[in-house]
């Protein structure tokens, strides 16, 4: 009986085994698959197309002596940088000085000298008031009231000279102090000296071109383009730039209305909506450009993570009640990590972008949970 009990046992035992493992394989093709997903939609978005630009220097600024004076001493060398109110030049200011001094000590003689005259006014306005009351009263002449008032006004004639001087000392010494000024020759903007064309001991005049500075700021990217493309570029549309892996933000500033008959392109000119890292901020520096051309219209995307290449489609999957649901589309113009889709896809649905390199059409998928 113990016998039959144990045979019973290990038969029933091996007849199990076959059916737990096909059970197990029934739930392992039926777990879930993770996935990431993103929905389909439209951008109003232009077309671009990829250029090489470099860097250049709007226009350098002009660094010119406002006075004739000798150059006493030169500050900076070419190529130093420097800052707004750095003092480039120092120029002889001893003779202004002097002049400085001088007007000063004539105004003061010219303030003295009018309050003089203002105390003798007084004099001969009572004097005038007394030689009246006496001409009415017949006691003086016409002819003695007449020489009074002639008195009175080559005094009152005085006043007005001096007043007139003073003025015009005042001139002389605010021009002078402004030339004082103009002795110490000032940067006006942050930027890097490229020329200087001068010399210590050099006698400098009004107007003369001492150094030419490049602001380090105030650059922009100059690139070619076809011109039958630049033709269709909009002034202010937004341009991508890319340096050592690095995207920074431009707009077109203008258009240059000039073909170059031999190459047949355009010259565009893009200024940064940011400042650049110092180790590209130079001159000539050659950056990647996606320049946005022609008409904004409404364009179906997806993200480029999403096509799977076929032998003769590109394919995509899209989440659909928990399976995958393979489809064949066809694609347009590339926007970055996006490309447009022409055929295949509708606005809303979800596409596979994480997840789907594996997959098979109908296989049950699961999106992953985002962290918060």
């Amino acid at each position: 009986m113990k016998i039959l009990i144990v045979i019973l046992f290990n038969l029933s035992f091996f007849i199990s085994l076959p059916l737990s493992a096909q059970s197990s394989f029934k739930n392992k093709d039926k777990r879930a698959s993770l996935v990431n997903v993103a929905k389909v939609q439209y951008f109003n978005i232009a077309e671009k197309t990829k250029s090489i630009g470099r860097l250049v220097a709007v226009n350098p600024t002009i660094i010119s002596s406002k006075i004739n004076q000798e150059i006493l001493k030169i500050h900076f060398n070419i190529g130093d940088n420097v800052k707004k109110n750095d003092v480039l030049f120092t120029l002889d200011s001893k003779d202004i000085l002097r002049n400085i001094e001088q007007i000063s000590a004539e105004m003061e003689y010219e303030k003295e000298t009018l309050d003089i005259l203002k105390k003798k006014l007084l004099l001969r306005l009572s004097k005038v008031q007394n030689a009246n009351n006496l001409k009415k009263q017949n006691i003086i002449t016409q002819d003695k009231l007449d020489g009074i008032n002639i008195l009175l006004l080559e005094n009152q004639q005085q006043i007005a000279q001096r007043k007139y001087n003073i003025k015009r000392l005042e001139i002389l010494l605010s021009e002078n102090k402004e030339k004082l000024s103009f002795s110490k020759i000032l940067s006006p903007i942050d930027g890097n000296i490229v020329n200087i064309d001068a010399q210590v001991g050099a006698l400098t005049s009004k107007g003369k071109i001492l150094a030419s500075i490049l602001n380090t700021q105030f650059k922009e990217i100059e690139t070619d383009l076809r011109s039958d493309i630049a033709s269709e570029v909009k002034t202010g549309s937004i341009v991508d730039i890319f340096s050592q892996r690095a995207k920074f933000s431009g707009k077109v500033r203008g258009i240059v209305n000039i073909e170059n008959v031999r190459t047949g392109t355009r010259k565009l000119r893009i200024s940064l909506n940011e400042d650049l890292p110092t180790n590209i901020n130079v001159s000539g520096t050659r950056f990647s450009l996606h320049i946005p051309f022609g008409d904004i219209k409404p364009r179906l995307l997806i993200p480029k993570d999403a096509l799977i290449p076929s032998t003769n489609k590109q394919i995509v999957y899209i989440f659909d009640k928990g399976l995958a649901k393979q489809r064949f589309i066809q694609n347009g113009v590339s926007f970055g990590d996006k490309i447009e889709i022409l055929k295949g896809l509708e606005e809303g649905q979800l596409v596979v972008v994480k997840g789907n390199e594996n997959l098979r059409p109908n296989q049950a998928i699961k999106l992953k949970r985002k962290k918060k």
